[in-house]
């Protein structure tokens, strides 16, 4: 994906990946505009058509990207997106196997496949499919953001923090990877560093009231004062 549509495109996923639907379409729509032909990124707008309840439209534009010509792995994916929108989280799991088993070297879907899986709440095969994608291609900070989360979900703080901050490293404009790391370094008392991660979010972000709380929230430890209260989200 040539630059700068890779950048909405990022904008795009920590969008959506933080419930911040409109933003998510902004910016979607707009690495479209720069790359009109690039899948992903239709299948990217596909997914927060449907997460925005916008089904008709979706199905538009699930037409529209399959005139520009598929493969039948593309299709699945499709079809495991759709899936995944309306809650049929098992259906989008077995297309993203249908799709592996077609196409086994590409690590996107193994990092789209690991977060279905998580989110159906089979931690060992999540885990298991987001190493696998940081293996195919472990200069995708995207694949890295994946393992760290499915990794911070699960319990395992320092191999995540671990995940996550090397996501950060390759791609510095994953904001939600920025935002996850954040919450690890706070919680393990780097304090220092982890307000930096937080203010370099809220430049992205400067309305997002959980880490409005979590720069006060850090401030006030490190002047001394107790933390206020706040979860993560």
């Amino acid at each position: 994906m040539p630059e700068p549509s890779i950048e909405y495109y990022n904008a795009a996923v920590d969008s959506l990946q933080a419930g911040r639907l409109p933003e998510a379409l902004t910016a979607v729509e707009s690495s479209l505009i720069e790359d009109p032909d690039d899948g992903q990124t239709w299948q990217l707008y596909i997914v927060i058509l449907n997460a925005l309840g916008r089904s008709e439209d979706a199905q538009k534009a699930t037409a529209k990207l399959k005139e520009k010509g598929l493969t039948e792995t593309d299709e699945l994916l499709i079809m495991a997106v759709e899936s995944a929108g309306h809650g049929r989280m098992q259906d989008a799991i077995a297309h993203y196997e249908s799709a592996l088993n077609i196409d086994s070297d590409r690590p996107e879907i193994y990092t789209s496949y690991a977060l279905a899986l998580m989110e159906s709440g089979d931690t060992t095969r999540a885990v298991a499919a987001a190493e696998k994608a940081v293996v195919l291609d472990p200069l995708d900070g995207h694949s890295h953001f994946a393992l760290g989360h499915i990794l911070r979900l699960s319990g395992k703080k320092e191999a995540a923090l671990e995940s996550l901050s090397r996501a950060v490293s390759l791609d510095p404009n994953i904001m939600i990877a920025v935002y996850e790391e954040g919450m690890l370094l706070a919680e393990s008392g780097n304090l220092s560093a982890a307000l930096a991660n937080f203010e370099k979010f809220l430049k992205a972000h400067p309305q997002d009231p959980s880490a409005t709380e979590a720069v006060a929230s850090i401030r006030k430890r490190m002047g001394g004062e107790p933390p206020t209260t706040y979860s993560w989200s």
